[in-house]
């Protein structure tokens, strides 16, 4: 007895775990404080047919679980309000706020049926890119470069569109690291102009050149001078910022350390 009982409980605990898991809402919303996609990562590939298909399955089954489960409810609470009915009509109290927890009970079960529904349905909403603030330095240069990549990521092969990503992505870094600078220094000079001027129109003359493996080479060649520069900039700019706060550690310590007695 003790085993058929334990077989009929697993049973119970898989069967309920499926009818949660079908009728789960289909993708969860975008909500507010969650960090958006990166923009620089490259898109994410179409859902193949198959996936999409098997969405599709899981949503009818989701909402075929959800039909017999309104079913079952209805058939339980159906006779059980008519029994209350009649009981109220006859002047019992008791049947009378019974027949009032019922109908509300009834009324939470269908608001809750039509929005698990709606939610099984709704297709799954990705959150959406917020693009760098106007307002920002340097937020022309960033979007001209994220422009750079998207259209060398569709029409190089894969060793250019690679070396490209790393050089675009070390020219973005300096962008960030100059872009509080009183002056215009070489570092920053450097960095501008490699956004506005020295990718794209290495890019251009190099998609005008007929296809090589000498042509790629002087590509990847002149793709790797301008990302050492970058990685160089940005490497100075972090160093700078360690010693200034190394120079303030000190300070502070100087200014309010414990004195020896």
């Amino acid at each position: 007895m003790a085993p058929r009982v334990t077989t009929v409980l697993t049973a119970a605990r898989a069967g309920s775990r499926v009818v949660r898991y079908l009728i789960r809402p289909a993708g969860q919303a975008a909500r507010p404080g969650l960090r958006a996609p990166d923009p620089w990562l490259a898109p994410q590939p179409p859902a193949h047919p198959l996936r999409h298909g098997a969405s599709l399955a899981r949503r009818a089954l989701g909402l075929g679980v959800l039909l017999v489960i309104s079913v079952l409810g209805a058939l339980l609470l159906v006779p059980l309000l008519a029994v209350l009915g009649i009981g109220t009509a006859y002047g019992s109290h008791l049947a009378a706020w019974f027949l009032g927890f019922t109908l509300l009970l009834g009324l939470l079960g269908t608001v809750w049926t039509f929005r698990r529904a709606s939610r099984i349905i709704t297709a799954p909403r990705e959150p959406e890119v917020v693009p760098p603030d106007g307002t920002a330095p340097n937020a022309d240069d960033e979007a001209g470069l994220l422009a750079l990549w998207r259209a060398g990521e569709r029409a190089l092969p894969a060793a250019p569109r690679t070396a490209l990503r790393d050089t675009v992505l070390a020219t973005r870094e300096a962008l960030r690291a100059t872009a509080d600078d009183a002056s215009l220094g070489r570092d920053a000079f450097d960095a501008r102009q490699a956004a506005r001027e020295d990718l794209p129109d290495l890019l251009r003359t190099y998609r005008a050149a007929p296809r090589s493996a000498a042509t790629d080479d002087l590509f990847l060649g002149q793709l790797r001078l301008i990302e050492r520069r970058m990685q160089g900039i940005t490497h100075d700019r972090q160093a700078q910022q360690t010693r200034a706060l190394e120079a303030q550690r000190r300070y502070l310590e100087s200014k309010y350390g414990e004195e020896e007695e």
